[in-house]
């Protein structure tokens, strides 16, 4: 039976009327008293004179909502000894009728049903959507948040395997320079003991060399003056050397030359099937103009990625059909320079005005200064795995370099110059920064791509060369994949230089052809979804896969 609209009730055996008390046709209602009657009742109840005020109306599923034993009408809290009959819309309280009369007049009425019929529409929509649209997000959420932790169990299962055959390593090399160290030790102590031995030899021929000149001496003067006895020199042994060796000393450069031999494994996030390499497949998925220049881009990890403009302060956050989800601006910065996201979903921004700061956007945006770098202009910037920031220096002296501060910005752990082996600066423009395992990625602004290892070392100069094409190399922005090899944007030759972690060029991608894309400038990898972003500094913007 449908509980909808005004569907009348047929009288019910267990339904009583509510003054006589009989349980015959019972299809009446009194709004008033409230009440079930019959209908010998209800007709009385409309003739007498102390009920002609009472409402009488035909026993519904709706009425008794309204009006049953969970009736909504209540007592008036400015008119206690009236019910509530209306809702005033404007004022959004409930009335009686002294109230409408008093204080409501010519305001927006509406009858105390029709409000809660409204209502309960409202709540029934409600509720609705929380079946068909916010349980089906959770489910979905649930399911990638599983498929997630089981994907960061197998990197955490990496790092361990990592960690152990580090140890294993370390281990081995280890033992074998203790051995080597006990062998030397035995050693110093076999040649002690050899040279007290040629002492001990050495002083028993001083004493029969003394006894034999006594012997002299007894026979006569010839034989004293024809005598001649080994050199003093002689008799002194030459290895009387003591042992000096310091163990303890020894054991603690052994354990720094060990360590020192051991080559750090960076931690890879997957191995790349090297039969991929040279059939990179491009596939542009969408192409939008976006509000500002994208001369950077950082991505979310969620489908998302922030755009930016080099020197303006705004920043939007756009999603894969491009759409813009969320905008951003950062005051009285003098423009953003670059621009990354910490784990905990944070973004650090270096700015115009030579500082670093620190934006939530976790609900109300709030904006914190980590660094102030003046003199140096602060560009490209990352975190590394320590939770170290990392910026991009430059100054008018030609100070240029990259430096590593603490997670809190407040202390300058070092300063990285990359100097090759004649101690040239190679950082002549610092203006991105990435981090690729231990290595540090550097871009000079149309120039080149700079690695230094975890010693400051630099492992590798990529000047585009290898990829030979019409013009030189014009390096703008760089990203890292989810093979840890790194893409860069040639703003020359309109194009994206696919390079390995060693600096060797594995193919030239993303080109003007495939992707209809000119002037190349930002670029970030979203890992989640495979997708590349690539903009340009006048609002283009591509949406490609580069990988199957």
């Amino acid at each position: 039976m449908s509980t909808k609209g005004t569907t009348s009730i047929p009288p019910q055996t267990f339904v009583e009327c509510g003054i006589c008390k009989g349980n015959a046709n019972i299809s009446w209602f009194c709004k008033n008293c409230p009440a079930s009657l019959c209908s010998k009742c209800a007709t009385s109840h409309r003739t007498t004179k102390q009920y002609k005020s009472h409402t009488i109306v035909e026993r519904t599923y709706t009425v008794l909502r309204l009006f049953g034993p969970a009736k909504i009408a209540e007592q008036c809290e400015v008119h206690p000894e009236k019910d509530i009959s209306s809702y005033c819309n404007e004022c959004d309280v409930p009335c009686c009728i002294s109230c409408l009369v008093n204080s409501h007049q010519r305001h927006e009425i509406s009858t105390i049903e029709d409000k809660y019929l409204d209502a309960e529409k409202r709540l029934n929509d409600y509720a609705r959507q929380l079946d068909n649209d916010v349980r089906p997000t959770l489910d979905k959420m649930e399911d990638q948040a599983k498929d997630d932790g089981k994907e960061k169990n197998k990197s955490t299962e990496k790092v361990i395997n990592d960690i152990n055959e580090f140890r294993i390593d370390f281990i081995q090399k280890f033992n074998m320079a203790c051995d080597n160290l006990i062998t030397e030790v035995k050693q110093k102590s076999s040649e002690n003991t050899e040279g007290l031995g040629e002492i001990e030899t050495s002083k028993t021929n001083i004493e029969s060399i003394k006894k034999e000149i006594e012997e002299k001496i007894e026979r006569g003067k010839l034989d004293i003056i024809q005598y001649k006895p080994p050199k003093l020199q002689s008799l002194i042994p030459t290895q009387i050397g003591v042992l000096t060796f310091e163990p303890t000393m020894k054991v603690l450069e052994v354990i720094k030359e060990s360590v020192g031999e051991i080559k750090f494994k960076d931690i890879e996030r997957e191995n790349m099937d090297k039969s991929k390499i040279g059939s990179v497949h491009v596939q542009t998925l969408q192409f939008f103009c976006s509000k500002i220049g994208a001369t950077s881009m950082t991505t979310t990890g969620n489908n998302t990625v922030w755009v930016m403009e080099f020197s303006r302060p705004l920043m939007y956050l756009y999603n894969d059909k491009g759409k813009v989800v969320r905008s951003l601006t950062v005051e009285n910065s003098k423009g953003i320079n670059g621009m990354t996201i910490t784990q905990s979903g944070e973004m650090i921004v270096s700015c115009g005005d030579n500082k670093v700061r620190r934006v939530s956007v976790k609900g109300k945006i709030q904006v914190s200064t980590l660094i102030d770098a003046a003199p140096f202009g602060c560009y490209g910037v990352c975190v590394a795995e320590k939770q170290e920031i990392i910026v991009c220096m430059i100054d008018q002296k030609g100070r240029n370099h990259v430096a590593v501060y603490s997670p809190d910005g407040r202390s300058k752990l070092r300063e990285i110059r990359g100097r090759d082996v004649h101690g040239k600066d190679l950082f002549t423009y610092p203006y991105r920064v990435v981090q690729n395992g231990y290595d540090l990625c550097v871009v000079n602004y149309d120039r080149n791509v700079v690695c230094v290892d975890e010693r400051n070392n630099v492992k590798w100069v990529y000047d585009g060369k290898q990829a030979k094409l019409d013009l030189p190399l014009k390096s703008r922005d760089i990203c890292v994949d989810k093979y840890n090899n790194l893409l860069v944007t040639d703003n020359n030759n309109h194009c994206v230089h696919y390079i390995d972690r060693e600096g060797g060029l594995i193919q030239v991608i993303l080109t003007k052809e495939q992707t209809g894309l000119l002037f190349h400038w930002g670029i970030c990898v979203d890992d989640n979804t495979g997708y590349v972003w690539v903009g340009r500094g006048d609002k283009h913007v591509v949406i490609a896969k580069y990988l199957e």
